[in-house]
């Protein structure tokens, strides 16, 4: 199973980064649905969030998230 993690920086904070919770796929997603993934959901999450930018998208094995 692959997850989409999301890696953002914000324009009013002075360009303060982290890591977004992960997006799980479908169990039978291959890597290239993932990368399409991470365009769609990209452009969502931009719009939900006009001052923060996303600067790194990774596709990577569920549970590899490390939390902070």
């Amino acid at each position: 199973m692959l997850e989409i993690v999301f890696v953002v920086c914000s324009l009013v904070e002075g360009a303060k980064c982290r890591e977004l919770s992960p997006l799980p796929l479908q169990p039978d997603a291959h890597i290239i649905a993932c990368l399409i993934a991470t365009q769609v959901e990209g452009a969502k999450w931009s719009q939900t969030h006009p001052n923060q930018y996303i600067v790194r998208s990774t596709c990577q094995p569920a549970k590899m998230f490390a939390k902070a």
